[in-house]
């Protein structure tokens, strides 16, 4: 068995036991203690870049079952609306996710944000291309495009055996694949979700994770 198919059945075990802990939480009323899940993986990114994303993350684990069924089905979403491409709007709703959440904490309120916004998040995707979301809305997508700037691990794309096919951008789910000035592709690691779309669609084997 090589190994990305070892890191592939790695990330399933890993998507599966999050969202069964999410359900654990979310059926026992205790929904918010999912802060402190994300709170961990937040620290963890500073070293190992924004794993929560592709190996956690349940909202992200719902945008792969979207994504696998819309291709089979032939169904495309509409792309990211222009006004949505800048940083103001990830900063508003960073702003907007942690006050809603220290409202509802002073106030005593028995509200799980982080359901409804999981559910949003799961609804703008069955329109929208999935980087809309992992790329300019997604609050923890935003904290952890921050706290994994200095990560050592990360997705790297060796330039020299670039063929500048493009095919590691197209399936790239979060827009983090670049096109530099010689046509080759380059990796931003704060904005990559460390998936291995890429991986498994470069022709060349050029798309590696390195530490």
């Amino acid at each position: 068995m090589n190994k990305t198919r070892v890191i592939s059945i790695l990330r399933a075990a890993a998507e599966i036991a999050a969202l069964l802990v999410f359900a654990f939480l979310f059926l026992n009323h205790k929904l918010q203690m999912w802060i402190i899940f994300f709170g961990a993986a937040a620290v963890l990114s500073i070293f190992l870049g924004r794993y929560y994303c592709s190996w956690i993350c349940p909202m992200n684990t719902a945008f792969r079952f979207i994504g696998w069924l819309y291709k089979k089905i032939g169904i495309k979403r509409i792309k990211t609306p222009r006004f949505l491409r800048s940083n103001v709007s990830r900063i508003i709703l960073v702003l907007l996710f942690a006050g809603s959440m220290i409202v509802t904490k002073k106030m005593g309120l028995k509200i799980d944000m982080i359901l409804y916004i999981t559910a949003f998040a799961v609804f703008l995707t069955l329109i929208f291309e999935e980087n809309m979301w992992h790329r300019h809305l997604c609050p923890f997508g935003t904290i952890l495009s921050i706290t994994s700037r200095k990560s050592k691990y990360r997705l790297n794309i060796n330039e020299d055996g670039c063929i500048s096919c493009g095919k590691c951008q197209i399936v790239c789910p979060s827009n983090s694949i670049i096109t530099l000035d010689n046509k080759k592709r380059w990796n931003l690691k704060h904005e990559c979700l460390l998936c291995g779309q890429c991986i498994d669609a470069c022709p060349k084997s050029v798309c590696k994770f390195i530490f």
